[in-house]
């Protein structure tokens, strides 16, 4: 399913950190990684003394360390790997290596300053969600204190053990939905279906529908529920009514879920394009790790 993975790196501590979920990645078809490292010349521009010589000595060193990458880790999972390193605006460049490679996913990290003040989403990871036109897949890890000095871990192990999957029954929600029923390999035993009832649309103008809209929605739930069971999942289904993205990272906390696996667009893709978005949100705020699929993916 996943055959060729992009994976950005600067070399930073929650960066390398994802490279500890290749054995996850490997069971859904991994066969090969391509790595970038992006200099942006905006930034460049800031340092003393920039020239072309200092340029060519930092690829240098990025080159060193995408081999090391790929010598020690990559081949020891018997894994595929090339890398490039792109100068240009740096999630524009992730985008155009994606387009140009034709991977499959792009993963990228993100941490938190703490499991409970939630998730720090960067502005590229932030433009990548926006304009990718492949699934991303955003790991997030939580940093804790160990014999005085802060460690990078991850939130949960098992990547695909437990997935929550946010539906309004749209087009793009279908895809997601086509997603989860790839990921049996993976090792997935347990989905948690949620649909929530948006009180911002439906009250006060159309409360009065309310108990029609519920018994719809739980007839659409039991369809998607017997369709997952019938793959061999443990189905769990939940409807509630409230503020969307609030209530889904309440129930991914709650139910303790591995990943958050969504559609990048709901009915209305006007709004859902807009800062704010459901699925831009939930990959914003929460600690989860986030698999968002865009509308225009192809299974």
């Amino acid at each position: 399913m996943f055959r060729k993975i992009l994976f950005p790196t600067d070399f930073s501590l929650h960066a390398n950190k994802v490279l500890e979920c290749i054995p996850d990645l490997k069971r859904v078809g991994i066969e090969e990684v391509v790595l970038v490292h992006n200099i942006n010349p905006m930034k460049a521009a800031r340092w003393i003394d920039i020239d072309e010589k200092r340029i060519e000595r930092i690829k240098g060193q990025a080159e060193e360390k995408m081999k090391q990458i790929i010598d020690q880790i990559l081949s020891e999972h018997g894994i595929n790997g090339k890398y490039t390193i792109r100068v240009g605006v740096t999630y524009q460049e992730i985008l155009e290596v994606a387009k140009k490679e034709r991977v499959s996913l792009i993963i990228m990290g993100s941490h938190g300053t703490s499991f409970v003040k939630g998730a720090v989403l960067g502005s590229i990871t932030q433009n990548v969600l926006r304009y990718t036109e492949v699934p991303l897949l955003i790991e997030k890890f939580r940093f804790v204190e160990e014999k005085d000095k802060e460690v990078c871990d991850f939130v949960c192990q098992g990547m695909f053990r437990k997935i929550l999957y946010p539906t309004d029954f749209s087009d793009c929600s279908q895809l997601a939905l086509q997603m989860i029923k790839k990921l049996k390999e993976a090792r997935t035993e347990e989905v948690v279906v949620v649909h929530i009832q948006d009180t911002r649309k439906l009250i006060p103008h159309l409360k009065h529908k309310m108990e029609e809209f519920n018994r719809i929605d739980t007839e659409r739930l039991e369809g998607i529920k017997r369709q997952l069971e019938f793959l061999g999942y443990k189905v769990k289904t939940i409807l509630k009514e409230g503020i969307p993205f609030v209530e889904i990272n309440k129930i991914a906390e709650q139910e303790d879920v591995c990943m958050i696996i969504l559609g990048s667009h709901g009915k209305s893709a006007v709004k859902e394009m807009l800062i704010g978005s459901v699925s831009e949100a939930i990959a914003r705020a929460h600690i989860r790790p986030v698999m968002v699929i865009p509308r225009n993916w192809t299974p």
